[in-house]
């Protein structure tokens, strides 16, 4: 498969993804993400989703049926393992995957401050 990988089914792999297709883009679109789930909000699952106070389909960032209908494959519960630049292929575990251009929105682990200057507050 060639077309165009995104590695990272967050707001912003979501949102590269199906702007993509708004503004024309017919090759192939795959969003990879580690997860299990869909693309969904992360600050209103501890706010409310949580607590209750929103229901299931609302915490997700766009219905299912919206990357179906867009012909996003999503691959999720799936980590990529290694990525090859120069032959163009992303690996998840043993199976591989062609791309023609790669997008990685994986966002960030944050690095935390020494406990002495405010680190654990």
């Amino acid at each position: 498969m060639s077309g165009i990988v995104i590695i990272g089914a967050g707001q912003a792999g979501s949102s590269l993804a199906i702007k993509l297709r708004t503004l024309g883009y017919e090759g192939a679109v795959t969003l990879i993400g580690e997860e299990p789930y869909a693309p969904y909000q992360r600050p209103p699952l501890s706010k409310t989703y949580l607590l209750g106070e929103m229901a299931l389909e609302r915490l997700y960032l766009r219905p299912q049926e919206l990357y179906r209908d867009h012909n996003i494959e999503l691959r999720l519960a799936a980590q990529v393992t290694a990525i090859d630049p120069v032959a163009g292929v992303v690996s998840l575990g043993h199976e591989t995957l062609a791309y023609d251009q790669l997008a990685l929105t994986t966002g960030s682990t944050p690095r935390l401050l020494p406990e002495a200057i405010g680190g654990g507050l």
